[in-house]
């Protein structure tokens, strides 16, 4: 990622003037103060190679500056929003690292485990000041105990045995309650199982049931074609490649219990239609601060030995997806990931995610379970096609056009308890190329940011998108039909359809009871490059990227306008070309063409 000519690529920015765009020209440089060495990528550690060597490499040098943070206390911790206690907050820190550095069989990490060993000793320690506290119904502890006890489960020569006999009854004791408590009804019931794996492995006793109605509940949350049901409102995203199928997969290859296996598989089936060709994931749904998390299926099928799709399909996924990200200027000075997606920003996430929030992304490096003979390592890595992928399960269809970049034409709604959750789950569309914006507070398209979708407005300040809570509907076609209604006179019918020219269409047979001003975003593009609109059309170039938007019926008006900056999170200032117009009482058919790939004009 570069930024504007003359201004280093890690560099942060504040735009601290407005203007507006004119069609047919060059933007100006922005009016920036930047802020250099502020971020840096994960390269800062070194190459990353794409074998088994360089990924344990990778491992350890991304846990290495959490866990020395977290060995320093809780008071070290940096304040950053959350809706967790400051103690829950450090143990993420603590704990998630391990996802990954379990799998390390080297002596790269050999400093790293008494490091470890003595902070979660002091963290499960009741009479500890750095005690992380009781884990209680649905409290954020219930999370990482599934972390602790993974752990346990595959390392207890680290975690365990250095332990003193009063260390090892207050872990035992901390896990127990883990392994009792109650949890949110979702992914969640996994992680009391993972706790009981964590005792099996080193010998306390516990009552199976417990694990087994939670089991037991996971498989009533099944949806179909491999997809889990993320609580009671079916929502599917990332939570289930990275939470449901990765946790069965691993609890396979603790227990030997293969239930949820071939669901697993079967959505690892569908599952490659997410990741572009050159690795990105298309971002979407909620916790995308855990970031390549996104590719931790590919290594848990490696970790359980379960060939759900050819080795090089999964090698060649997960490859790509930790190479794109080993680009990306997400670290701060001391090395630690930031909070944020493509760069850091606080504002892109959900209010439960905390500065040791994004370890998460170790789940990415569970293929170190495997050895350096299995063929996740040693085939080739293949590379994906076009294709156009309906998954109704997901309420979603997936294009990869020729160019490699995947667009998500979605059907799913909006997720009403996460901040941001119209943004993240109920736009029209999704692209691993573009990205996506979140809304920020304040009048106008700029802040309201509408790229992927259509909004409308009584006022033309005020602007509202779908945020009906029912899903849409996926057809064998590949089309995506979603109704939704913003006022109680206003309905709106959206079909979706694309093809792998990297262009798709969006068609709105709108019934509406009042004046309506209607806003539609095409994608966004970085600041700083050219634009154009006329004749119903927009388009906006920037650093290789071309996005257009047209207007097929020919009544709504081009332009292109700047969102507020750190709306978007890929680029921290963007543009964006839509279509305006205005609605009077009546029905009315809206249809645009909307294009996002590389310039070649």
């Amino acid at each position: 990622m570069s930024g504007p000519a003359g201004v280093p690529s890690n560099a942060c920015f504040i735009h601290t003037r407005a203007r507006p765009l004119r069609a047919g020209v060059a933007i100006p440089a922005p009016v920036l103060i930047a802020f250099t060495n502020m971020t840096s990528p994960l390269r800062a550690f070194g190459p990353l190679e794409p074998d088994r060597d360089g990924w344990e490499a990778a491992a350890v040098a991304l846990s290495r500056p959490a866990v020395d943070l977290a060995s320093q206390g809780p008071e070290e911790m940096p304040v950053t929003m959350s809706n967790h206690s400051h103690a829950e907050n450090w143990f993420e820190l603590l704990t998630r690292p391990l996802w990954g550095l379990t799998g390390v069989t080297g002596p790269a990490a050999d400093d790293l485990w008494p490091v470890l060993a003595r902070t979660l000793a002091r963290a499960l320690d009741p009479t500890d000041a750095w005690y992380v506290g009781d884990v209680t119904h649905a409290s954020q502890r219930c999370v990482e105990a599934a972390a602790v006890g993974h752990a346990l489960a595959t390392v207890p020569e680290q975690l365990w045995e250095p332990l003193a006999p009063k260390d090892k009854d207050h872990v035992a004791a901390w896990l127990s309650r883990a392994y009792a408590t109650g949890v949110v009804d979702n992914n969640w019931h996994y992680f009391p199982v993972f706790a009981g794996h964590g005792l099996d492995r080193v010998g306390v006793a516990r009552d199976p049931a417990a694990a087994a109605a939670h089991l037991d509940r996971i498989g009533e949350l099944l949806l179909g074609e491999g997809a889990f049901a993320d609580g009671p409102t079916g929502r599917v995203d990332y939570y289930n490649p990275f939470a449901f199928h990765t946790y069965a997969l691993l609890h396979y290859r603790h227990s030997g219990d293969d239930r949820y296996v071939e669901h697993a598989a079967s959505f690892a089936r569908r599952f490659g239609s997410w990741f572009a060709a050159d690795g990105a994931g298309v971002p979407y749904g909620r916790s995308l601060g855990y970031r390549f998390a996104q590719s931790s299926l590919w290594g848990a099928l490696a970790a359980a030995d379960v060939e759900a799709v050819p080795w090089a399909e999964a090698a060649g996924h997960a490859r790509r997806h930790l190479a794109w990200w080993w680009d990306k200027p997400i670290l701060d000075p001391a090395h630690r990931l930031t909070v944020g997606y493509l760069y850091p920003n606080d504002g892109a996430v959900e209010q439960y995610l905390t500065a040791g929030s994004p370890w998460w992304a170790n789940k990415a490096f569970l293929g170190l379970a495997a050895p350096a003979d299995h063929p996740f390592w040693t085939a080739e890595a293949a590379v994906p096609g076009p294709l156009v992928e309906p998954h109704p399960a997901a309420r979603a269809v997936h294009v990869r056009d020729r160019q490699g970049h995947v667009t998500r034409l979605n059907g799913q709604a909006r997720h009403p308890k996460m901040r941001g959750g119209r943004d993240a789950y109920a736009k029209f569309a999704y692209s691993s190329v573009a990205g996506f914006s979140r809304a920020v507070d304040g009048l106008g398209l700029e802040c309201f940011a509408p790229d992927g979708t259509l909004a409308l407005s009584e006022d033309g300040l005020h602007w509202r998108g779908r945020e009906d809570p029912e899903h849409g509907r996926v057809a064998e076609d590949g089309t995506v039909t979603v109704t939704w209604r913003p006022w109680a006179d206003v309905t709106v019918t959206t079909t979706l359809s694309g093809t792998v020219d990297g262009r798709h269409v969006r068609v709105h047979e709108i019934e509406t009871g009042r004046t309506l001003h209607t806003g539609e975003g095409g994608w966004c593009v970085p600041h700083g490059g050219v634009d154009e609109a006329a004749d119903g059309s927009a388009a906006a170039v920037s650093r290789g990227l071309r996005s257009t938007i047209a207007d097929k019926g020919g009544s709504r008006t081009a332009e292109v306008i700047a969102p507020m900056p750190g709306t978007h999170l890929y680029w921290p200032m963007t543009v964006l070309p839509v279509l305006t117009g205005v609605l009077e009482p009546g029905r009315h058919r809206l249809e645009s063409e909307i294009y996002i790939g590389r310039d070649v004009s």
